[in-house]
């Protein structure tokens, strides 16, 4: 189980940051002290940063990336995107790597054929400045990659797998479903992430949600609403993830993409109500800090997130 020292590791760890918890829209000005922008966690492995979500925390995070001693090694983002929702890519205009002049860093964004579309039409002329144009005099390199579901891929010694995840909008004669990818990393020395967000957990998507947890080390888990029976718009819950850090033992599942209207208490309430006693279960706290190491395994902190 995870422990809460940090203290003394060597260099080389793996270190996986909250820095947007929130779901569907930031909260401004910020007013929780949970989670106040929209999704975007980071996982730094020596000179490469994977990032899942381009939310509003994208922005803080890529400030701590020019500005932070521990983020001096990094020289190559891979930016992995759930889903089409603007919510998941609104932070990109707001990276400080688009409007650092020759800062040398190389960015790939990642996603579905629909995610990479939608962020590159929403950039575009005449709504913004295409993202190519911004990278031009900043960036190193700059490219999108696609992916389809049940791909595996090798990305810097990374193995990657993507699952589909059940996502939509709407309801009724309005349903619209979403290309939405679930992500699963593993490193060579053994480490293992999965990312399920945006999804909502059905009978059908129970053998997805299996494949992506056993044996992984960490999983965030879309937990919108606090119960099961609100499962909702492609959106699950906190009963369902501590359901889940239950079923997997080993795996330290945190419930994140909290709801827009959620309260802290809220939040909290859910917490004690469905993940009592589950040592492996907590909840996404935008600050939150998970380092691991191939001899001492996991360890948590949970600290206020470093602001501009």
């Amino acid at each position: 189980m995870p422990t809460k020292s940090l203290a003394g590791s060597p260099r080389g760890d793996l270190e996986l940051e909250v820095w947007g918890a929130r779901g569907s829209r930031n909260l401004t000005p910020p007013t929780s002290k949970i989670a106040n922008y929209t999704s975007c966690y980071s996982l730094k492995a020596g000179d490469d940063l994977f990032v899942f979500d381009g939310g509003r925390g994208l922005g803080l995070l890529s400030h701590a990336v020019s500005s932070k001693q521990r983020f001096r090694s990094v020289k190559r983002i891979h930016l992995f995107l759930s889903h089409a929702h603007m919510d998941h890519w609104e932070g990109l205009k707001d990276a400080a790597w688009f409007w650092q002049a020759q800062n040398g860093l190389k960015l790939t964004i990642h996603g579905s054929k629909e995610t990479i579309e939608t962020v590159q039409r929403g950039y575009g002329h005449p709504a913004y400045v295409p993202l190519e144009i911004l990278a031009s005099s900043t960036l190193r390199d700059f490219t999108f990659t696609t992916w389809k579901a049940g791909e595996s891929r090798v990305v810097r010694g990374f193995r990657f797998r993507t699952f589909a995840l059940n996502h939509y909008s709407g309801m009724g004669n309005d349903k619209n479903h979403l290309s939405t990818l679930g992500y699963r990393l593993r490193s060579r020395e053994g480490f293992s992430f999965a990312y399920l967000c945006d999804h909502e957990p059905t009978a059908e998507t129970e053998s997805i949600e299996a494949s992506m947890l056993k044996d992984a080390n960490v999983a965030i888990v879309d937990a919108h609403f606090p119960d099961r029976s609100q499962h909702a718009f492609g959106h699950g819950s906190q009963e369902h993830a501590a359901a889940l850090a239950r079923r997997f033992p080993k795996t330290f599942v945190l419930a994140g993409h909290h709801g827009p209207t959620a309260s802290d208490a809220a939040i909290r309430r859910a917490h004690r109500q469905h993940g009592k006693s589950v040592r492996n279960f907590a909840i996404a706290a935008e600050g939150m800090r998970l380092r691991w190491n191939v001899r001492r395994g996991l360890s948590v902190s949970r600290r206020q997130i470093e602001r501009p």
